[in-house]
Parts: C-alpha cells; structure tokens; sequence
C-alpha cells in the first residue's frame, strides 16, 4: 500500500463516469487532508482525501486515484 503524505503534490487520475473528473485526469492536486471515519466509511472504501487542483477546486479523492 502506498503511503500518501499530506501537503505533497499527485497525480490524479479517475476511473469514474464523471465527464467533469475525466478532463481533470492527469492533473495535478494537493493533498490537504485525509478523511475522517465520520466522513467516509474507510473500512468499506479505503482512506480518502480532500484534494486541491491548480485552478482551486477542491473534491474528495480515492487513494487509488492519486500517484
């Protein structure tokens, strides 16, 4: 498992349908933070993070999005 590290710069690339995340695919983003156990059930989808593109949008992202 990788380990991602908060205030570092990925790659993120989706696998979803979202025409909107597939544009910014390949982009990259900082990551501000992971979520929390309140936020996001991370047993049933893994650790998450909230995500900062160049242009300040900011979204939640799956680890596996992010390399």
């Amino acid at each position: 498992m990788k380990k991602i590290e908060i205030g570092n710069y990925y790659i993120f690339d989706t696998h979803g349908g979202c025409e909107e995340l597939n544009d910014r695919s390949g982009s990259p983003v900082l990551v501000l933070r992971a979520l929390t156990e309140k936020e996001v059930d991370i047993p049933d989808v893994g650790p998450m993070y909230k995500v900062r593109f160049s242009d300040g949008y900011e979204r939640d992202a799956f680890e596996d999005e992010l390399s």
